[in-house]
């Protein structure tokens, strides 16, 4: 009996990430089909004159829909990350700044408020302000799509966990001899020292538990992490409560 249930724990083991693979692409099809009928409806408005409470309630629908997609879509690409060799990344000769200020676009344009404002070194949305201090000739070599998310999720974890009215995150780039380091630093709240050493683990939020008040699974610095060490790199946390924390990646030149 106890070697039938080794057996079944580690096939379960083996079968999560299929598991996980399986349950996302089978949640794309009616979500889908949900957000495209609520757009189409919510389109339909003006000429319709539904009530106030009919108008918010598809308006509520539709914006659900749109941010389980999103989950669901966090959800396929976790899987895909996990699977990833050093040998399946497509390196490229990629230029830091219009990396980090594509990402920082990227980052506020999820904020539920007005486009993003692009300025020479600065980025600035509505109490959000990104300062981005880069060469402008400093270069990576890497899988775009992969430091694409890398840079996009922790801006947006700086922005996220930051409940200040202003809100101001730095940027960072610089070369380093034989690295290239690219550091996130936000004035939040901080991580707590007991959080440090878990935020990389996969689905842990740093709520003392998940009550789902916090968007996302929980999965965006393990992803982090696994990215960095795909490309030879490591990956440093400063944090002081209150304070605020600075997210390090070291890039080895190549």
């Amino acid at each position: 009996m106890a070697k039938d249930s080794v057996m079944k724990t580690l096939t379960a083991e083996e079968d999560g990430p299929r598991m996980l693979s399986l349950v996302s692409h089978k949640l794309k099809t009616p979500l889908s089909i949900i957000n495209g009928y609520s757009e189409a409806i919510l389109s339909q408005s003006a000429k319709e004159k539904f009530s106030p409470f009919t108008a918010k309630a598809l308006e509520e629908i539709n914006k659900q829909g749109t941010k389980l997609c999103s989950l669901v879509d966090k959800l396929l690409f976790f899987n895909k990350v996990e699977s990833l060799q050093p040998k399946d990344l497509a390196k490229k000769t990629l230029n830091l700044k219009n990396l980090a200020k594509g990402c920082a676009n990227d980052a506020l344009s999820h904020e539920e408020e007005t486009p993003a404002v692009t300025a020479t070194s600065s980025i600035a949305k509505r109490g959000t302000f990104i300062e981005i201090d880069c060469p402008p000739t400093l270069e990576i070599k890497a899988d775009e799509e992969l430091m694409g998310f890398l840079l996009e999720e922790l801006i947006s974890n700086a922005i996220k966990f930051n409940n200040k009215a202003e809100k101001i995150i730095k940027v960072q780039c610089a070369h380093h001899g034989d690295s290239i380091s690219v550091s996130v630093r936000d004035y939040g709240a901080g991580i707590r020292p007991q959080d440090v050493n878990k935020i990389f683990e996969r689905f842990y939020q740093v709520d003392d538990y998940f009550t789902g008040q916090i968007d996302g699974w929980g999965l965006g610095l393990c992803m982090v992490q696994k990215i960095v060490e795909l490309h030879n790199g490591s990956i440093n946390v400063i944090s002081d409560r209150g304070l605020g924390s600075i997210f390090t990646v070291s890039l080895p030149v190549l």
